[in-house]
């Protein structure tokens, strides 16, 4: 007997990433939309336009589905970011370009906005989140002397402060936030961290190269 070809399960394969996206896709809606607490798996599915019971084939629970969700986003983030450290052989430059692409990318997307004011303190403290990069290039800049921060922990949360009220404020009124604010936020941070005004000032608002 001729043994079977691998399409048919290629085809499968296809098929479950596929409705296993659209799951995930539905968790972030929810929690773009603040439904998250209370959704049920039904609501999921529903969201995600899949059968009831093809929700147990992918995840054990709500808790594994919207984590999930946020790895998600986490991974997006970070690949959109992880290529500045890389530009640049200054630390402090590298902060404060992320921290202005992080602004641009959270009021340029609203369902990305509604999960950071939503998961913020998550995404800062994640392993794989925005928190340990801040806190990477922050020790860098201190250890280059760039910055002088006594506390780079208190820092970093510090950093995740002004990125959330940008956000949540962006998320009240969109147009009480511009990128003119988001750079605005940065040169404050650096200023607050030791670097003279004016080198603060240049570096918050040079011209930024895109992502990618």
């Amino acid at each position: 007997m001729r043994p079977p070809t691998r399409a048919p399960e290629n085809r499968t394969d296809r098929r479950r990433a596929k409705t296993r996206q659209a799951l995930i896709d539905a968790a972030r809606t929810l929690i773009a939309d603040g439904r998250a607490a209370t959704a049920s798996i039904a609501d999921i599915t529903a969201t995600a336009d899949v059968g009831f019971g093809t929700f147990y084939n992918h995840f054990d629970d709500k808790k594994s589905l919207f984590d999930a969700a946020i790895d998600q986003i986490l991974e997006a983030l970070g690949d959109h970011l992880e290529t500045i450290a890389d530009r640049t052989d200054d630390p402090a430059e590298a902060f404060a370009t992320s921290f202005r692409h992080a602004g641009r990318l959270a009021i340029a997307h609203r369902q990305t906005a509604e999960i950071i004011d939503s998961y913020g303190f998550v995404l800062m403290e994640s392993p794989t989140g925005l928190g340990p990069r801040a806190h990477r290039d922050l020790s860098a800049a201190v250890a280059a002397g760039r910055l002088h921060i006594d506390n780079v922990a208190l820092a970093t949360a510090i950093t995740g402060g002004h990125l959330l009220a940008l956000v949540h404020a962006w998320l009240a009124d969109p147009t009480s936030v511009t990128e003119a604010d988001v750079d605005a936020s940065v040169e404050t941070l650096l200023r607050s961290f030791g670097m003279p005004a004016a080198a603060a000032r240049r570096l918050a608002h040079r011209t930024l190269e895109p992502l990618g």
